[in-house]
């Protein structure tokens, strides 16, 4: 296996998919040019929509998002209607906040992956606004790069990252080769 600061000639490094998602909220600290960290306040399991034998429309979870005291998102306790399309849950943001508290306050709404559903990965976030229903649809799109570490929790900008490799799982299975050539650029095993 490989550390996170050397992967010597030869090693192997396996990623572990997760197919269960979960609903995030929370806020984040600094940004892309400085280093950003998240901090999930909290994270919902959700079931995502999906189409029936007959091909009707099974709906996929909502979540209900708003904020405590001005200033922490959060979800509600009562489950909500499910109106998610298929592949996708669904996050509706109340009007008790503003775009401006949710500027101020650095919040964040999205999905995360957990291989137990004690602890949890972001995978995508992004600022929401309020009396809005986002439709998040996951996918098992990564991206590998070679250079600098990376912290748990830090904003990551693959537009800024050098010689990255996209692996859409989705598309390729489970199980996905990459090889590391000598003159430094990531490849997929053919």
């Amino acid at each position: 296996m490989c550390g996170q600061l050397f992967c010597p000639d030869g090693a192997t490094t396996e990623f572990e998919v997760w197919k269960t998602y979960y609903g995030i909220v929370g806020t984040w600290r600094g940004g892309a040019m400085d280093g950003g960290r998240v901090k999930i306040i909290q994270t919902k399991a959700v079931n995502l929509g999906s189409q029936s034998p007959d091909g009707s429309q099974i709906p996929g979870a909502t979540l209900n998002m708003g904020v405590v005291n001005g200033q922490v998102p959060s979800f509600g306790r009562a489950p909500a209607d499910e109106f998610a399309f298929v592949d996708a849950f669904e996050i509706d943001t109340g009007n008790d906040f503003t775009l401006e508290m949710a500027t101020d306050n650095n919040f964040f709404i999205g999905v995360a992956g957990s291989p137990d559903g004690a602890s949890s990965a972001p995978i995508a976030t992004f600022r929401p606004e309020p009396g809005n229903q986002y439709q998040i649809q996951p996918y098992n799109v990564f991206f590998i790069s070679v250079g600098q570490p990376m912290q748990v929790g830090q904003l990551v900008d693959v537009a800024r990252m050098r010689n990255t490799l996209r692996i859409d799982f989705a598309n390729s299975g489970p199980n996905v080769t990459v090889n590391h050539t000598p003159n430094g650029q990531l490849a997929i095993a053919r």
